[in-house]
């Protein structure tokens, strides 16, 4: 259901960016997409995934935690993993798998009339690997838009070094960026919870509606919600509590689904209560 507005293809459907050859080191080369973005993957020291359990959950012995990095060129934009009414997410293969990347909290963008949900300026998304081998190839596919939407897809290679993985630069890097990734396991931070899921209205024309509470001001909180590739929910309307730091957020429902119902669906929420808090989680929609 996603518009994609000007989209510039290759004969293969991708512009690609290719690395040579793997560095002992913590970063892969930066590569230049048409003057539109770099990208690379940095690697993080085996000390940094302790320090965010709340999002990675378990790690073993060959985990490996690194994150695609990005710095898009003035007015571009690349997309979380629910891009919204236009784009597409960002998403990185190793040993032919998708993986499970970890996307920070996402910002707002408008693309000719459209809601959509990304990254401008700089970002980058974490992620593990279970490393069976010295040197490790990746690949990733991800759009950017500004007047026109551009898909890529690039590879890249890195040769670790498995007493001696990141520096002070790229685990600063990838801490940073791990502490803007909703928390997945154990108690929201800042005291931050859902509360109640549920849906109002008959089939086709429902509302999602939510309650969450916080230990911190919810004047800022957002909402994003996530069902499936044929639904989009718009932006909330939220209503705070005398407290204010309980809120209702009420979400308006656009799908290609004639008739949708939400009854017994699982929905995927991302709350963040604007000031460096939030959680990733999901909940299943009560029956009929």
């Amino acid at each position: 259901m996603r518009l994609f507005v000007s989209i510039i293809l290759t004969s293969l459907g991708f512009i690609v960016g290719w690395v040579p050859s793997a560095l002992a080191d913590s970063a892969t080369p930066w590569q230049d997409h048409q003057g539109m973005l770099s990208t690379r993957v940095i690697v993080a020291s085996n000390d940094v995934a302790a320090m965010f359990d709340d999002v990675l959950g378990p790690i073993s012995e060959r985990s490996v935690l690194l994150a695609w990095e990005a710095k898009l060129e003035d007015g571009w934009k690349t997309y979380w993993r629910s891009p919204g009414e236009a784009g597409l997410p960002v998403n990185i293969f190793y040993g032919g798998d998708k993986l499970d990347i970890l996307y920070p909290v996402p910002m707002r963008f408008e693309l000719f009339g459209l809601e959509t949900y990304g990254y401008s300026k700089q970002v980058a998304i974490p992620f593990q690997i279970e490393a069976a081998a010295d040197t490790v190839a990746f690949s990733a596919d991800f759009m950017v838009c500004k007047e026109i939407c551009v898909p890529f897809k690039a590879e890249y290679q890195l040769k670790l070094d498995a007493e001696d993985r990141g520096t002070i630069v790229t685990d600063t890097r990838v801490k940073t960026w791990l502490s803007r990734v909703p928390k997945r396991f154990g108690e929201g931070p800042g005291g931050l919870a859902i509360n109640s899921v549920s849906y109002a209205g008959k089939p086709g024309y429902q509302n999602l509606v939510v309650e969450a509470t916080s230990t911190r001001p919810l004047t800022r909180a957002d909402l994003l919600a996530e069902l499936d590739e044929t639904t989009q929910f718009h932006a909330p309307t939220m209503r705070i509590m005398p407290d204010g730091q309980s809120a209702r957020f009420v979400l308006d429902i656009m799908s290609t689904q004639k008739g949708l119902d939400l009854a017994g669906k699982t929905v995927r929420l991302t709350m963040s209560d604007g000031r460096g808090n939030a959680i990733d989680r999901f909940f299943n929609l009560p029956p009929r």
